[in-house]
């Protein structure tokens, strides 16, 4: 799966590399694609921000967990044991209470009708903007592949000359990367 967005750009890693010139554009700007994927699949998540539809089983709860955070928006949530989804089983705003950070919807009374798929939540959710250590940390990973590739060590199984098209072994992150990832990494709930 491609990367929601790049997470960092051109420049920004022309500058920590202490770069100018146009030498070395087309190579970071075909790392920077991969090297945003690489995070978002270590953090088992997606980091640019976009609209979101999930259909989740009721399970006779008063909460839902949703797989997306942190949540901006949230432009409805549907309880339909029939999963039809009409107006009728549109919740009102005030049915409910959204934890945005945790990605959690909490029913103020009763519970989630039991079923399969027949609760439906649509939101928005992701950072407006790439958190400063995420890019940072994207910078740093693009830089390693950069200095390995230099070296004759670039962990590439593929390369396409012409429009430029690479394909990286599945190396560990850099420990200095990893750390920054960490935080960000979501678990399995």
């Amino acid at each position: 799966m491609s990367a929601s967005a790049n997470l960092c750009t051109r420049d920004s890693v022309k500058t920590y590399l202490g770069l100018s010139g146009t030498t070395h554009d087309a190579l970071i700007d075909a790392l920077i694609a991969p090297a945003s994927e690489a995070i978002e699949n270590a953090c088992a998540r997606r980091f640019a921000q976009a609209g979101v539809t999930e259909y989740h089983d009721g399970d006779g709860l008063n909460r839902l967990v949703l797989r997306r955070r942190p949540v901006t928006e949230v432009a409805g949530v549907w309880d339909d044991p029939a999963r039809t989804f009409g107006d009728a089983t549109k919740l009102a705003s005030d049915d409910y209470v959204l934890d945005a950070q945790r990605g959690f919807v909490l029913l103020r009374s009763g519970t989630f009708s039991q079923g399969v798929r027949n609760v439906k939540v649509s939101y928005t959710a992701g950072a407006a903007s790439v958190p400063d250590d995420i890019a940072q940390a994207c910078r740093m990973l693009v830089a390693a592949w950069f200095r390995a590739g230099r070296e004759g060590g670039d962990g590439l199984d593929a390369r396409t000359a012409g429009e430029v098209a690479l394909k990286f072994s599945a190396e560990p992150l850099p420990p200095p990367v990893a750390r920054i990832l960490e935080r960000y990494r979501e678990h399995a709930v």
